[in-house]
């Protein structure tokens, strides 16, 4: 898996938000009124040690529409988006993926609008979202956005990789083993949470994690 730090690219998410307030023109008891973000949630965001949330950031692309998702995202572009230049290059980023319950496969690109799009030098992701949770905790951290490739279930699992895993009740990113003694099971292993076994027919959709930025 591909790890790309925010950091080591132009300037980071905070950075960007603040230099969008800076051009709008406010200060954080504005912005919070105008983003519909508690004072006191936003000031410890940008102006304190606090991290910069995904709801922040979409409150943002909501609010202001001429601002590029993918500058504020991945620091690519401009800030102020030319709508007549726009190329939907790279891969969708889905700021909101849908619940997986109850649905045969988690996904449906036919079915979404991508928030953005991701153009990163590795071009394997086949799209990208955040990660909600801290089952993968320091590996991948609640707000990351990792991007993913489909791959087919007869292709068999990497042993030891990382996927999103989509079943008829869960959409989850974990680090998949086979079981020693029974070649139906997968092991799902994650660092804060105790491995469990899933058999192969109860997978819908399996997503290889190849790409993860870390958005703090």
């Amino acid at each position: 898996m591909m790890c790309i730090n925010i950091l080591d690219m132009e300037k980071n998410i905070k950075s960007r938000v603040i230099e969008i307030l800076k051009y709008k023109g406010l200060n954080v008891n504005r912005a919070s009124k105008v983003l519909d973000i508690p004072q006191r949630t936003l000031n410890r965001q940008v102006n304190e040690d606090g991290n910069i949330s995904m709801d922040l950031v979409y409150a943002i692309l909501g609010c202001f529409p001429e601002i590029s998702a993918a500058w504020l995202v991945a620091g690519e572009g401009s800030m102020i988006e030319d709508k007549e230049e726009v190329v939907l290059d790279g891969a969708p980023f889905y700021y909101d993926l849908p619940v997986s319950a109850g649905y045969r496969d988690a996904f449906d690109p036919a079915r979404e609008n991508p928030t953005a799009y991701i153009s990163l030098p590795t071009r394997d992701a086949d799209f990208y979202f955040p990660v909600s949770g801290n089952s993968m905790e320091p590996e991948i951290n609640d707000g990351d956005i990792v991007g993913v490739k489909r791959v087919e279930r007869s292709e068999g699992i990497e042993h030891g990789a990382v996927y999103m895993v989509v079943t008829n009740e869960n959409r989850m990113i974990k680090r998949c083993y086979h079981d020693n003694n029974d070649p139906d099971l997968i092991w799902c292993v994650s660092p804060n949470y105790p491995s469990f076994p899933i058999h192969k027919n109860d997978v819908c959709a399996l997503f290889r994690v190849v790409n993860r930025i870390e958005t703090f």
